[in-house]
Parts: C-alpha cells; sequence; structure tokens
C-alpha cells in the first residue's frame, strides 16, 4: 500500500516540514529509507526518487521502503547546497541536537523521523559532478570496534556491490573525522545508530541527467533487489570498475590557473601520470598535475579556473 506523509519540523530558515512517500507491503522483510537532496543542488536523487515511487508500486513484493524525495526543499528551491538561507552544510550536522542552533535542531529532527523508522538500512542519493562516473560509497565505522564495525563494513561493502556502480571505500579514519564525515547523514547512521547505509553518488549538480538518473534508478533497484525486497538483479554500470578503491583527493595544484583534465573519469591511472595540466591565460603550462597512487580518475572539478592550492578531482586508489 502507498501512502504519504508530511512530517512537521517546526524549523526556522530551513523547511517547515518534509515529504514522506511509504510503500508498505504488510509482509514480513528489511524496513529501509532512500532519502534524497540533503543538498539542495544536487537533484539527480530527487528525480530518482519520485521515479522510483511508481516503480515501487509493481514491484515491491514485501517489507517497507520509504521515500523522502527532499531532505532540503528550502536549499532546493534556490538551488543552494547548504540549508538556505542559513548557511549551514546539513550533511556534517547529523544526528543533530534538540538544544542547538537552528540547523542542528533541524538536523535532529530529521534524525528522529528516520531514526524512529526502526530501519534496517538507508541509502542516501546525492550528485558528484557532471565530470564523474557514479559511485557507491562505504563509511568508515570508526566508532564502533572489533568485530561489530568488521560486520558493518562487510555489510556496506555488499550494499556498494549491489549497486552495480564502482566501490569507493571513504578516506582513512583520521581524514573521515577531520573532515566531519561521521556527521554525514550516512555516517551519522553507522557510527551513531549501528545502522548500515550507504551513499550512491550519481550525476552532475543544479541539472538533471536523464543517464545519471537512470544510472542511480538502476543501483537503487539493485540493492533493493540484494536485501530481497523485489526481484532483481545487479546491473553492473558501464563505467563499474572492479575492485575496491579509497577515496582520495588529486593532489593539490601549487598555481592558479585553468585546470585542464588529461585523463577522463573512470580511466585508470599510475604513480606519475599526467593526471591534467594548470595553464596561464596566454595558454603558456604553468604546472603539471602527477598522480601519487595507482587507481582511477573518479571525478574533475566542474569549474575551469583552480585557486592555488585548490582540489581539482577526486581519485580511486587501489587498496
Amino acid at each position: 500500500m502507498r501512502s504519504v506523509h508530511t512530517i512537521p519540523l517546526g524549523s526556522k530558515g530551513g523547511p517547515r516540514a518534509l515529504e514522506a512517500i511509504v510503500h508498505d507491503t504488510g509482509r514480513d522483510g528489511p524496513r529501509v529509507a532512500i532519502t534524497a537532496n540533503v543538498h539542495g543542488d544536487e537533484v539527480t536523487g530527487l528525480v530518482a526518487a519520485l521515479g522510483l515511487d511508481g516503480w515501487l508500486s509493481d514491484h515491491l513484493q514485501r517489507g517497507v521502503v520509504r521515500l523522502y524525495p527532499s531532505l532540503n526543499p528550502v536549499g532546493l528551491r534556490g538551488l543552494h547546497r547548504e540549508i538556505s538561507p542559513v548557511g549551514a552544510d546539513l550533511n556534517r550536522l547529523f544526528p543533530g541536537s534538540a538544544r542547538g542552533d537552528a540547523p542542528s535542531r533541524l538536523a535532529w529532527n530529521i534524525w528522529k523521523e528516520l531514526y524512529g523508522q526502526s530501519l534496517d538500512v538507508l541509502v542516501d542519493l546525492h550528485a558528484d559532478s557532471l565530470n564523474a562516473i557514479p559511485y557507491a560509497i562505504v563509511d568508515q565505522a570508526v566508532r564502533l570496534s572489533g568485530p561489530t564495525r568488521s560486520t558493518m563494513q562487510n555489510d556496506l561493502l555488499e550494499l556498494a556491490e549491489a549497486s552495480g556502480l564502482t566501490v569507493l571505500t571513504e578516506y582513512p579514519d583520521d581524514k573521515y573525522r577531520r573532515f566531519g564525515l561521521d556527521k554525514s547523514l550516512a555516517g551519522a547512521m553507522v557510527n551513531h545508530a549501528g545502522i548500515p547505509a550507504l551513499t550512491v553518488e550519481c550525476g552532475p549538480r543544479r541539472a538533471i541527467s536523464g543517464g545519471a538518473v537512470e544510472a542511480m534508478s538502476t543501483a537503487v533497484q539493485g540493492i533493493l533487489g540484494h536485501l530481497g525486497l523485489v526481484d532483481f538483479e545487479t546491473v553492473p554500470h558501464p563505467t563499474c570498475a572492479s575492485g575496491h578503491f579509497q577515496r582520495a583527493s588529486v593532489p593539490r595544484v601549487s598555481r592558479a590557473g585553468v585546470f585542464l583534465p588529461a585523463v577522463p573519469p573512470g580511466a585508470p591511472v599510475d604513480v606519475g601520470t599526467v593526471l591534467g595540466q594548470v595553464r596561464a591565460l596566454d595558454g603558456s603550462v604553468l604546472e603539471e598535475v602527477l598522480s601519487r597512487d595507482s587507481g582511477i580518475v573518479i571525478s574533475w572539478l566542474e569549474a575551469a579556473w583552480v585557486e592555488r592550492h585548490g582540489v581539482v578531482g577526486t581519485l580511486g586508489i587501489r587498496r
């Protein structure tokens, strides 16, 4: 049975309510949440969630799937990444605080809604860049230890592989903590609630790409099939790279200028591969950016101009 629920948030400067589309078969099975648009300018997941709504009506066989097409409808209206006009990154605030500032209270109210659903799995839908392959992120269970952490990491890896996308494990523990990734929605679910949660990244920001929406929808369908909610086998994406990779930034540039990539997203690289050049406006080469690791190119910065010490892209390095 399909139903729509409006969840009041009572927030100031942020969304006043969220919409949840619930597909409940009434039969035993996993309870899954599909969340999207936590960053208001990332719209691929929003469109994929709306498309999955109709698909689930015909294909869901057991369990419950809750779709949250937009966790940041205020940011969506202005295509702002942050909680506009507050300016805070909602995806670095979970689980939030009931007694914190307005953004922290908003995160807490969203967290209460999701945590209160007794979820077995959460899949959070994001977008990276126009110049990126689609990929699934395995978070680091830094707040867990021993067999509990091993079990969680294995569960996350299985979910990521079921997406049919290139699998990236997050930055090493020290960087993971430093970047506040345990306070992303997926990271907080893993580390604060002990609930397996996966981040799926497809498509550009601020625009809807039909191919990206299809890739993301197929990835979610594969995950739901892996969980036994639907009859669907994982479909590997054409860019899916075999093996497991760890997320890493392309080396920072030392000169400001126009960055021209030399390797397309999805291509393999070795240590010393020329990833791209920084050029001056007169055409002269200011710097060549070299890979320090072997792996694959995941994404490039959408902006042509890069400032000194800027990061121009993301790599997946072989683990």
